[in-house]
């Protein structure tokens, strides 16, 4: 998805300044400007994207006319209209380079907003400008809607939730002092310290969701970190950049999602549980409280412990130990 303008200024930058700002240098095809930033699997002619690995024929294919930060040995793979800045850190270079097109929009906060008569919003409440809220909700005291957002109907927003870069959709309720739309917890490590990358996605929210108190679901880098519709999520659960939940999920208490995370339709998270970056939980799968997912867990199955592994085999193994130790110590009594 390119950078979002109702959250984000955009404006276009040569590729000479790209290049500076990346300590990159061009090569490949001559592209005068990038006018947009996208991820590289959705990025087209004109917009500014990184690659890190080779992400396969089709994949390169799509980037005619790109500007691509890459490494001097994944740029051979790229076509010939593309332009390539060439550095050792691509994913470090784009984020220097995305902070010349993109910044942020000032908040300008309204003593009276322009809302529909059944909306209703406590008077602590704060509405920026550009911000539309369906009929039918209801903005609790001290709640933060930044610029931008967009508000279905029938939505309650909680005492203290902080709202911004987001579309929540309709009928969706959201608990006290949960944060969506903060910037996510992205950096590159260099010789003179973490470097943290810009956060220019979003973060939708589909219809029915419920989200309950203190929880935290961060924009994504690029693109969009989604919540489906119907998804459970239960207090202090965490939800980081570019994050995928698909519809009817439940998260219980305390779960934490890296960035990048899938979490599949129906799947069920209890208390605790954490899932790695780029981890796919699949459709109906539960993951048991406590259990750390580092690899893709299967639609259907049910997963344990850390590294979490399907229950029934760890169940298994537990009993075979138990029988060796008891033998074993009947063998030596």
């Amino acid at each position: 998805m390119a950078v979002d303008q109702r959250f984000f200024a955009l404006s276009a930058c040569s590729l000479d300044r790209l290049a500076t700002a990346a300590s990159a240098t061009p090569a490949g095809a001559s592209v005068d400007e990038a006018i947009d930033a996208a991820p590289l699997d959705e990025a087209k002619a004109g917009d500014l994207t990184f690659m890190t690995g080779d992400p396969g024929d089709a994949a390169c294919a799509r980037l005619q006319g790109a500007i691509v930060i890459t490494t001097a040995e994944l740029a051979a793979r790229l076509p010939a209209s593309c332009a390539a800045l060439l550095c050792d850190a691509p994913r470090l270079g784009f984020a220097r380079a995305l902070t010349l097109m993109v910044g942020d929009i000032p908040d300008s906060f309204l003593a009276g907003p322009d809302l529909p008569a059944s909306v209703s919003v406590a008077t602590s409440a704060s509405i920026a400008r550009n911000v539309t809220i369906g009929e039918g909700s209801r903005i609790d005291p001290g709640a933060v809607i930044h610029q931008g957002v967009d508000i279905g109907r029938d939505c309650h927003i909680g005492s203290n939730a902080v709202l911004s870069h987001c579309r929540i959709g309709n009928g969706v309720s959201i608990g006290a002092n949960s944060v969506i739309g903060g910037a996510g917890f992205g950096f590159e490590i260099t010789a003179d310290g973490p470097v943290a990358l810009p956060h220019v996605g979003s973060v939708e929210i589909g219809e029915k969701t419920q989200i309950a108190a203190g929880c935290t679901i961060d924009r994504g880098t690029l693109g969009v970190t989604r919540i489906g519709r119907q998804v459970m999520i239960d207090n202090l659960v965490h939800v980081a950049h570019n994050c995928v939940i698909d519809d009817r999920a439940v998260l219980a208490a305390q779960v934490g999602l890296a960035g990048g995370a899938e979490i599949g339709a129906g799947a069920m998270l209890a208390g605790q549980a954490g899932v790695s970056s780029r981890i796919r939980v699949g459709k109906g799968a539960i993951v048991m409280g406590q259990s750390g997912v580092t690899k893709d867990v299967p639609d259907g199955v049910t997963v344990v412990g850390f590294p979490a592994e399907e229950a029934r085999e760890v169940w298994r193994e537990r009993a075979a130990l138990r029988r060796l130790l008891r033998s074993s110590g009947n063998k030596k009594g």
